[in-house]
């Protein structure tokens, strides 16, 4: 696949206005799926990428290269922007300097970094504490003075909301400021009531917030978002516990009966597992290089 500037991309899907529904993905399969559905950003999660990559909860145990080599099988089976969740920064300065650096050149479109303490959590987890804002300015200025790519999206996220020592006015607060230190964009993580995202949505800079489903935000969708004013609509977990619940369905129904015919169209057919792999592309590529290869055979060269 050609090199396509994917943060070009982002910025012009940005500026033609309306909110992005960013499904969040962690695989090549999950992430050409979206843009064959039609999707035209994505969502690199830590929350999906822990979950599926190694199997655990989003405690800020997944490594830097557990990402990028994840990552850079996503690149080459999409063309669509991907904004990167890296957490805290894998450690400091100089952490953030290489993955920035990396991530550029490998072609992602932007990156999260939040402000809480090391260990991070999932924002859903009990115990989440949030640094000083001087630990993040130190994180923001890492990331602004490691890119070379203007276009390079930086997303800061606060977590203040979450931290039951602060609150959604502390969050507010920090974004502003997030935004005044060089953030292209600020997301706010976990919203309890219709008058938080309306805040969120007034902030004069462009906002994400995610659509948790059994959360306080779980019956929004994209389109409330965009009348609020929210530019980024994320969907963290959709994808991921629609894959556990179906994986513990069959292997339930499996262990118990011994066989799964009974769960009919629960399972894509053969033809729709080769068009969401590629299948087609390949095999026209295989067929073409054996019909060159046979016509310049038969004129002896």
């Amino acid at each position: 696949m050609a090199r396509i500037d994917r943060a070009w991309k982002l910025r012009q899907l940005l500026e033609s206005g309306g909110t992005l529904c960013c499904p969040a993905v962690y695989d090549p399969l999950s992430i050409r799926m979206a843009e064959q559905s039609g999707f035209e950003a994505v969502l690199v999660s830590g929350s999906s990428m822990s979950c599926e990559v190694i199997g655990t909860s989003d405690v800020g145990v997944l490594s830097y290269g557990e990402y990028r080599n994840t990552l850079l099988n996503m690149l080459c089976v999409s063309s669509i922007p991907m904004i990167v969740d890296i957490d805290t920064g894998f450690g400091g300065p100089v952490t953030i300097f290489r993955a920035v650096r990396e991530y550029e050149q490998m072609g992602i479109a932007g990156v999260m970094i939040e402000d809480q303490t090391f260990p991070k959590r999932c924002a859903y987890y009990d115990g989440l504490r949030v640094a000083d804002v001087s630990e993040m300015r130190v994180r923001i200025e890492s990331v602004l003075r490691a890119r070379t790519d203007p276009h390079f999206f930086l997303l800061a996220r606060t977590d203040a909301a979450a931290d039951d020592t602060q609150g959604m006015d502390e969050a507010l607060r920090r974004a502003k400021v997030y935004r005044e230190w060089g953030a292209d964009g600020v997301f706010i993580s976990t919203p309890r009531t219709e008058d938080d995202l309306v805040r969120i949505g007034q902030l004069d800079f462009p906002t994400a917030v995610c659509i948790t489903e059994g959360s306080a935000t779980g019956g929004y969708s994209a389109a409330d978002f965009e009348r609020m004013g929210i530019r980024f609509a994320f969907f963290p977990q959709s994808l991921t516990r629609a894959c556990i619940r179906t994986m513990r369905l069959v292997l339930n129904e499996l262990k118990a009966r011994g066989r799964t015919d009974h769960l009919g169209d629960i399972f894509c057919t053969q033809e729709e597992r080769a068009a969401y792999t590629g299948l087609e592309a390949y095999m026209k590529f295989e067929a073409d290089v054996m019909d060159r290869c046979k016509e310049l055979d038969a004129r002896g060269q």
